[in-house]
Formats: C-alpha cells, structure tokens, sequence
C-alpha cells in the first residue's frame, strides 16, 4: 500500500487555516447537523471536510469565499455518508440551496464587523484586553485569567459585561 503524499505548506498558511476554520465551524456545524440531524454526526462529518479541505488546500482558489468552499466539501462528505451507510438522500438541490443562504455573506456582514471594530475600540481597557485575549488569541477563560494575573471568575463576569457593552453599542448603532 503506497503512503499518501503530504503537501507541507508553510507554517503563514497553516495559522490562517486554522483561522479560517475557528471563524466559520460553527457555521459548518449547522449546516451539517441539518443534513444529518444529529449533533455527534454533524461534527464528524465537519472534521472529516476539515481534514479533507487541509489536504486539498492548494486546490482553493483564494478569489472564493472560503466558507462556500468549506460547506461544499462538507455536502460532498455527507453524500460520501449516505452511500456508505445505504441512507436516502432526503434533500434535493433546491433545499441544499436554501439551507445555505443563511450563512451567505452580506454587505451587511462587512457593516456589523466594522461597527463592531468600531464598539470594540470604546470599551474600557480590562474589558478590551478581556475581549482580545479570549476571541482574538482563542484562550479559555482559565488561560486568560492566569495571562491577565486575575481569577477565573472575576475575567467571566468582566467578559460578560464586556459582551453586554457591545450587544448595546451595536444596537444602537443599527
């Protein structure tokens, strides 16, 4: 049995893989738990176009949106599915259609970012700083604790008035 090749890619596009993948799972996720039904198949199905989309990544044409790629690798993992488990495909092309519009972008898409930069920059420092370290470096809250030097619970409750400031600043803004 011949080993299959390995395309190594340098460590930039590793890390913005990785980014690219945090920033649209839990919108793969949906989508496949709603061609699945169910939750534990829905993300063994994602990993399985997470690793499928890793191996063919040179194959990505960076002119499309990366997230239209990612749900057709996953729609094509769930037809690889359904042949191997002998289940009928219950959804035709027009409904696979419309299960994706919701995860299409927008131009308002690119509006709620900047208001949301634009939120973001009003927030008091340990409030922004809490904010950073937790979605912009993916820290859990015990890590961000330790690199704030403050105690888990008092970090939640700053990231919970952190997330309620900005849930008010972008109201108000729309």
């Amino acid at each position: 049995m011949q080993a299959a090749t390995v395309i190594e890619f340098p460590v930039m596009d590793r890390n913005r893989f990785t980014d690219l993948i945090r920033g649209h799972h839990r919108g793969l996720v949906a989508y496949a738990t709603a061609l699945v039904k169910s939750e534990a198949a829905a993300r063994d199905l994602v990993q399985d176009s997470c690793v499928a989309a890793w191996q063919s990544l040179g194959k990505f044409d960076v002119n499309r949106d990366f997230g239209t790629w990612m749900r057709g690798i996953v729609r094509n993992k769930w037809r690889e599915h359904c042949r191997k488990y002998k289940r009928e495909v219950a959804l035709d092309e027009e409904t696979l259609s419309r299960l994706e519009e919701p995860f299409e972008s927008t131009a308002d898409d690119s509006d709620l970012f900047a208001r949301l930069a634009e939120c973001r920059s009003k927030l008091p420092e340990p409030m922004s700083e809490v904010v950073r370290v937790i979605y912009d470096e993916g820290r859990t809250s015990d890590e961000a604790a330790e690199l704030l030097e403050t105690k888990a619970p008092a970090l939640r409750k700053r990231l919970e008035r952190a997330r309620e400031a900005l849930r008010l600043c972008l109201s108000r803004n729309n």
